[in-house]
């Protein structure tokens, strides 16, 4: 019989007082936890946030169901930090994972040195999968990882199953073999297995559905991190002839990046099915967002678009860092949205909150993100008005230079590095972020800026500082 909200919520606080080392009959009511995480996919990618270029016909029928969260944001424009920020629900500038592993290093033509950052995710971090482990979870990393080299693998991070997640940012290829074999970019630990032409996306999530039958009758955290939609652009064929015969809309028009897209909405297709045939639809929490915004300076044309969001990945504008985000809570979310502004640090406390789980004290002391818990129930609000993001690094070969930034409620401050200036836009009336009211309100970033310094400061944020001149050295 399926559970209601309230023999849910029963089951969760008798769980919490169960001891957490057994699966107990409490324990297997908490709720599995689905996180489908993509890789440089836009605001705009999506039917649900007004997309009508791309298909994702299983991405809003889940959407109709879930609480959608139009001021989603990435705790950084490039993807490292944004994954190191979701596992430890702690700012990337607190964790000094503000860049891609490995980044760029120095620019050439740019004035400021990079600070000696931290490339990969300490063992001393507690993560979701570690936290989780106590309250009687079994827990897979399946995909895309980037948080470091084998000392540092998901099964290093307290993961039960790593598949396919490794050092590399992206794949070689989406088509098996998925690279050749000395290829330093191969997806590792898919070889041995499937076939020639087998698609990434396709593969990821049939090792998804497996682990969903193995651990159906146990809690579960399931970090499915696909390599889609991120370059090298490859879709199925038959996807891509189909939309090379669609006109595009609002920009958006590559039609191998859409096929790849389509791929995306028919995993998560996939893999609700697998829940439903599975009988734990109903006591499985579902969580789609992505890493950071979409990409508009590489592909012929550009991979997307993210209007009305200015700019895209690894830029300080909200095509950068804004993301579509919904939380399918059954029996809680109703198909609703809610504006208040949200970030990747908050998955860790939500979750450690629905799952009655503890986490480690001393970790969680320095916590950066707040439970959305209210928020999913429309039972309150949530304790903080203001986000924050740094990337003290040059990025796209200097095109983007070192930058932090403030929101604090609808307004957003961005400071540049180089130069000290600062950029201030009211989101409620410029979301596309066209009128810098710096110059003409300089009271208010003032204020902001003094807000950021603060924050910088607090966390104990690694700053760019400027070169040494051949005279000085």
């Amino acid at each position: 019989m399926p559970l209601n909200r309230n023999t849910l919520l029963a089951g969760l606080a008798a769980a919490a007082a169960a001891p957490a080392c057994f699966a107990t009959p409490a324990a297997a009511a908490r709720p599995n936890i689905v996180f489908i995480l993509i890789d440089d996919m836009g605001w705009a990618d999506v039917g649900f946030n007004g997309s009508k270029y791309y298909e994702t016909p299983n991405l809003d029928r889940l959407a109709a169901r879930s609480m959608r969260f139009p001021n989603g944001y990435a705790a950084c424009a490039v993807c490292s930090p944004s994954r190191a920020a979701i596992l430890t629900g702690k700012y990337p500038a607190r964790l000094h994972i503000t860049d891609w592993i490995p980044g760029e290093g120095g620019c050439k033509t740019g004035t400021l040195e990079i600070p000696k950052w931290q490339q990969h995710l300490p063992l001393e971090e507690v993560t979701l999968a570690e936290a989780l482990k106590p309250a009687g979870y079994s827990s897979a990393s399946i995909g895309k990882w980037h948080l470091g080299g084998p000392a540092f693998f998901p099964e290093k991070q307290g993961f039960d199953v790593n598949v396919a997640g490794g050092h590399i940012g992206h794949p070689a290829s989406y088509f098996h073999p998925y690279g050749k074999e000395k290829d330093s970019h191969r997806v590792p630990g898919l070889q041995a297995t499937g076939k020639t032409g087998e698609y990434l996306t396709d593969r990821l999530t049939e090792e998804a559905q497996s682990f969903i039958r193995t651990n159906k009758n146990k809690p579960f955290f399931l970090y499915l991190a696909h390599y889609a939609v991120h370059s090298p652009l490859m879709g199925k064929p038959e996807l891509v002839t189909k939309y090379k015969g669609k006109a595009p809309v609002d920009g958006q028009k590559n039609a191998t990046y859409a096929a790849m897209v389509q791929s995306v909405d028919e995993s998560v297709g996939a893999i609700v099915k697998t829940l439903e045939e599975q009988g734990i639809a109903d006591r499985t929490i579902i969580v789609f967002t992505s890493d950071n915004g979409g990409v508009v300076h590489d592909g012929n044309p550009p991979a997307t678009s993210n209007a009305p969001l200015r700019a895209g990945k690894g830029y300080p504008y909200e095509g950068g860092i804004r993301e579509p985000l919904l939380v399918c809570w059954p029996g809680v979310t109703k198909g609703a949205a809610c504006s208040v502004p949200v970030c990747g640090i908050d998955f860790y406390p939500t979750f450690l909150e629905i799952a009655g789980a503890a986490g480690d004290t001393a970790h969680n002391r320095k916590v950066d993100g707040v439970s959305i818990v209210p928020l999913l129930r429309g039972t309150g609000a949530i304790k903080r008005d203001t986000l924050f993001w740094h990337y003290p690094h040059y990025w796209n070969g200097g095109t983007i230079k070192p930058y932090s930034i403030v929101r604090k409620g609808d307004w957003k401050l961005i400071e540049f590095h180089e130069t000290g200036m600062v950029e201030l836009y009211d989101l409620s009336k410029d979301i596309s972020e066209k009128n810098d009211l710096a110059p003409g309100m300089p009271e208010k970033a003032a204020e902001l800026r003094k807000c950021l310094h603060d924050w910088l400061k607090s966390v104990d944020a690694q700053m760019p500082v400027p070169k040494k001149t051949a005279a000085a050295a």
